[in-house]
């Protein structure tokens, strides 16, 4: 059985977690600025630590906010495509 794959951060992505645990993405290629919520941090940080299981970055949510881990997990396989969709991070 293989480990699962994740993306990782794009490289023209800068990263900027804010005081109130929340941050801000710049996409230096396309100029834009993307906020994340406090959870979407916990998933970019993991990705960049390259956490490769998605189920580790739900558990992580889990330790930190009030929801259950089907929850975690569907906001994880969310915020990941999202973040594909908007060139955030690369494919694995």
């Amino acid at each position: 059985m293989t480990e699962p794959r994740l993306p990782r951060p794009n490289p023209q992505v800068l990263f900027t977690e804010l005081d109130d645990g929340t941050g801000v993405l710049l996409h230096l290629d396309t100029k834009f600025y993307f906020t994340l919520n406090a959870a979407a941090v916990i998933v970019w940080k993991s990705l960049a630590e390259s956490i490769a299981d998605p189920g580790v970055i739900a558990e992580r949510i889990t330790s930190l906010f009030r929801v259950d881990r089907e929850t975690a997990a569907r906001d994880v396989d969310s915020v990941l495509r999202e973040m594909l969709e908007d060139g955030l991070v690369l494919p694995a």
